[in-house]
């Protein structure tokens, strides 16, 4: 940047030619380095932007929606863990209730089995009583093929009730280790995870207030930068004023070329006092809107620090140390959990299988009712029968008595089974009950889930805060850079005022000539022409002959003119 340096004392010796020359490289020189500022600046907004943009992804995999329901799962398995015992207690309490009911069941079906046999027994004895007689023999076989298919459906009930006790004690198995590493960790491992999890979700309140915090600095620091990049056309202004100065220069040296030394002089003195006060009101506009600027900036350092302050403050790292203790409780979970799907697959399967039982048993009962009262219509026949054979008859009646009995007995035993059936439906229907409120047990998908979540979200919010702070850092430097190119065109406006005070040395004319007025009337039209800002032209009109301001308000009309300034 070239300056002008002028001694007062000695301005009138400084030649002209120098000063004009000066002044275009100055002129020439402004736009870069304004140019470079607003690069700056632009560079600028566009680190506010990235940091605008992480901090948001930051917000993204931390907000209620994701990670906050991570954190709920965590507090609902510490809640699952704590009130497991409960949970078991409870369900030990089923499978007594299921095995009590299967063994009433059980001695009911040997009662029956035992009945069966003594009736096929008995069936031998009338036949041997009615000593081969074919009505008697032909209820036997009867009453045999009716037993047989009773004990059919016996055995079916011992398979049945044989698979439901299996199936209660690979329940009882499970649960049985599963108190045994519960008594390992409880409780002091599920009441870790809650205090992780208030305290995680404590934390994510605290990173969602910073990057509330951050967004909020960085766009108000965003919107004053772009401001600012509007308001650096004072150098865009400056240089034209300039360029327009050195016109007018160029102009009066051709106008008094040919003019004779006294008129020459007193157009020289005119133009040089109207250049001097262009450059004056130049120079008092830019170091107004250039110390604005600088200011500005400067202004800007509280925010900026608060900003880098927010971020660098450690908030988004202390996610870690949450994310280990969870993880540490997490793995000692690990075995209890899948003990625990186990436990509740065996529970679970255990509700198909009774309401198997159940449908099978009640169908078997009804075809051994049928039995029952098939042999008890076998046995009242065959009394009727004995009537018509006298003695052998009498013999064969008192067999077909006790036939009556054991029937009567395979009856009781088949009411007794009713009670234990309906207690085994009223268990599986409790069961079912209880899985529909517990909903989803598998406490392991729900504590790996949460985990890969608040893990990518600590690592997005490591990144964020890593590459925040470096945008951070560099957006300080570039507004720094930014002030200190600005502040150093400021020593420009000195500059201005020192060209002003040697072209207003000048001595003032009272009186022009006719050759100086004439040629005046040429000249000052053609500076005003230049101008492209109507402070310019207010200035042109203030320090011009009187004689001049009628041709100034004329060409004033111009509809070039862009109304800047």
């Amino acid at each position: 940047m070239h300056h002008i340096r002028i001694d007062t004392d000695t301005a009138e010796a400084l030649n002209l030619s120098d000063l004009k020359r000066n002044l275009a490289m100055v002129a020439a020189g402004m736009d870069a380095r304004f140019v470079r500022a607003g690069s700056t600046l632009s560079t600028a907004i566009e680190t506010i932007d990235r940091i605008i943009h992480s901090i948001d992804g930051v917000t993204g995999a931390l907000d209620e929606s994701v990670a906050g329901i991570a954190v709920s799962s965590l507090k609902s398995v510490a809640g699952q863990l704590d009130a497991l015992p409960v949970v078991q207690a409870g369900r030990e309490a089923d499978m007594a209730r299921i095995g009590a009911a299967s063994r009433v069941l059980r001695d009911h079906v040997m009662d029956m089995r035992q009945a069966l046999r003594v009736l096929h027994i008995y069936g031998m004895n009338i036949k041997i009583a009615a000593s081969g007689e074919a009505a008697f023999v032909g209820f036997v076989n009867d009453m045999g093929q009716r037993l047989a298919t009773g004990e059919e459906h016996l055995e079916g009930f011992l398979a049945k009730l044989k698979e439901l006790s299996g199936s209660v004690g690979s329940v009882q198995q499970a649960g049985r280790l599963l108190a045994a590493e519960a008594r390992k960790i409880l409780p002091a491992v599920p009441q870790r995870l809650t205090r992780d999890a208030d305290a995680l979700n404590g934390h994510l309140g605290d990173v969602a207030s910073m990057a509330r915090q951050v967004a909020e600095i960085a766009r108000t620091v965003q919107g004053r930068v772009a401001t600012m990049l509007g308001a650096l056309q004072v150098g865009d202004s400056t240089r034209q004023r300039l360029e327009h100065v050195v016109s007018g220069l160029q102009l009066l040296d051709g106008c008094t070329r040919e003019l004779a030394p006294a008129p020459q002089a007193e157009v020289t003195a005119v133009v040089h006092h109207l250049l001097a006060a262009l450059l004056e009101t130049s120079a008092a506009d830019f170091d107004r809107d250039a110390a604005l600027l600088v200011a500005s900036l400067k202004a800007l350092q509280p925010d900026t620090a608060a900003l880098l302050d927010l971020i660098d403050d450690g908030t988004g790292r202390n996610g870690r140390p949450f994310l280990v203790q969870i993880e540490e409780a997490v793995g000692e979970v690990a075995i209890i959990t899948v003990q625990l799907q186990e436990a509740d697959h065996r529970s679970g399967a255990m509700l198909g299988l009774i309401t198997e039982t159940v449908d099978e048993l009640t169908g078997r009962l009804e075809q051994l009712q049928r039995v029952q009262f098939n042999v008890q219509d076998i046995a009242t026949n065959t009394r009727l029968l004995c009537r018509r054979h006298g003695d052998l008859g009498k013999a064969v009646s008192v067999v077909a008595g006790e036939v009556d009995i054991y029937a009567h007995s395979l009856g009781n035993a088949m009411r007794g089974i009713g009670q234990p059936i309906r207690e085994l439906s009223d268990v599986n229907a409790l069961l079912a009950q209880k899985r529909g409120v517990e909903g989803d047990s598998d406490m392991g998908t729900k504590l790996s889930q949460a985990l890969v979540v608040i893990r990518e979200g600590c690592q997005r919010t490591d990144l964020a805060v890593r590459e925040g702070g470096d945008d951070a850092r560099q957006l300080i430097e570039l507004l720094t850079i930014a002030g200190d190119e600005i502040g150093a065109e400021l020593q420009l406006g000195a500059n201005m005022r020192q060209a002003a005070i040697l072209l207003s040395a000048a001595p003032h004319i009272d009186q022009l000539s006719d050759e100086a007025h004439a040629a005046l009337a040429g000249l000052l039209p053609q500076i005003f022409a230049l101008y492209t800002m109507a402070q310019e032209r207010d200035v042109h009109t203030a320090n011009v002959p009187h004689a001049f301001a009628v041709t100034t308000a004329v060409v004033e009309t111009d509809d070039d003119d862009d109304g800047l300034f």
